[in-house]
């Protein structure tokens, strides 16, 4: 490390939003998926410290501490995790000022967006170079740690930006592979006005398929095959095979048993617009976000009645992911 940091220094990083598109549950039993990133964001504000306070400022809550004993806080936990990650590459303290464009309680994959950031400055700031699937794999652990499980798609669409074709490290797959798509597309996202915790989700359905795990696991596999078979299309352009892919994933989230009828109200809202080409749960169900690939300007004043309930989530796919610029 040089000792640049003996003056004090200012930089920014930004890492977008993100959200799934197909890989809901499967994902988290080593299956491909597909997520992109979104043009929401969350902004992290560096400058060094001539001591070795670290002082984090979000609107989450207030936390002071030393860089030799980084203590956690039980609302920063993905700050307080990233920086103990890089604690023995910091060599002065830091005040750090987080920010975010869109709610934690809407399900953007704010956590992941703060990890990216938070991984991509620690990055610049320490000099470390680490490549994607490193930071990647960084990200990921904290995951792990503080979580119990979690694939990190939604950290990898944020670190990378744009849309991604995410296969996550397995027995037989030792890397993990993240393959940015160059594609774009139109997407819709409804808010359902509450979310089931993802841990809640899982717990639920392995308590439904516990007398059925080989049925659980076929289920899986006809997951991972839709995904991979969206991605393939995608990647050709055949757009109309890549919807029907979309329909069929929803078809098997509704088997799974994380559809209800919030879900399905809105669903049914979407499909009824001309420009809305499919829809599906996005997430980890019971709740949270259904998202439609198209755009509503040509929904019928029926169906704009229904989804007139709920929260409608403007969005765009960012091909930007996370980075970190200096500020003179």
């Amino acid at each position: 490390m040089s000792d640049r940091l003996n003056s004090s220094q200012k930089w920014r990083s930004i890492a977008p939003a993100n959200t799934m598109i197909l890989g809901e549950h499967s994902v988290v039993y080593g299956k491909p998926a597909l997520a992109c990133a979104l043009d929401q964001f969350v902004t992290v504000h560096w400058q060094t410290r001539q001591d070795s306070a670290i002082n984090v400022y979000s609107a989450l809550g207030e936390h002071h501490t030393q860089l030799d004993n980084i203590t956690l806080h039980p609302k920063l936990t993905f700050v307080i995790a990233a920086l103990q990650a890089f604690q023995s590459h910091l060599t002065c303290g830091l005040d750090i000022q987080v920010e975010s464009e869109f709610s934690s309680t809407i399900g953007l994959g704010s956590s992941a967006a703060v990890l990216a950031a938070m991984l991509s400055g620690l990055n610049t700031i320490c000099e470390t170079n680490y490549n994607l699937i490193r930071l990647f794999e960084i990200g990921h652990r904290v995951i792990i740690d503080l979580q119990g499980r979690g694939s990190g798609t939604d950290l990898a669409a944020s670190l990378s930006g744009g849309t991604i074709f995410f296969q996550p490290k397995t027995d037989l797959q030792p890397l993990t592979s993240i393959q940015k798509l160059n594609i774009k597309l139109p997407l819709v996202l409804i808010y359902a006005g509450y979310k089931t915790p993802t841990a809640d989700v899982l717990r639920q359905v392995a308590i439904a398929w516990q007398d059925k795990p080989n049925e659980l696991e076929m289920l899986y596999r006809s997951m991972a095959q839709v995904t991979k078979q969206a991605s393939q299309a995608l990647q050709k352009k055949e757009f109309e095979r890549f919807y029907q892919a979309c329909s069929d994933y929803q078809m098997l989230l509704d088997k799974l048993g994380v559809n209800d009828k919030t879900i399905q109200t809105i669903i049914d809202a979407l499909i009824q617009c001309e420009s809305i080409h499919c829809a599906k749960i996005s997430g980890s169900g019971l709740g949270d976000c259904v998202l439609g690939i198209g755009n509503l300007d040509e929904c019928k004043s029926e169906a704009l009645s229904k989804l007139a309930a709920y929260q409608s989530i403007a969005i765009k796919v960012s091909y930007a992911g996370a980075k970190t610029e200096s500020i003179e």
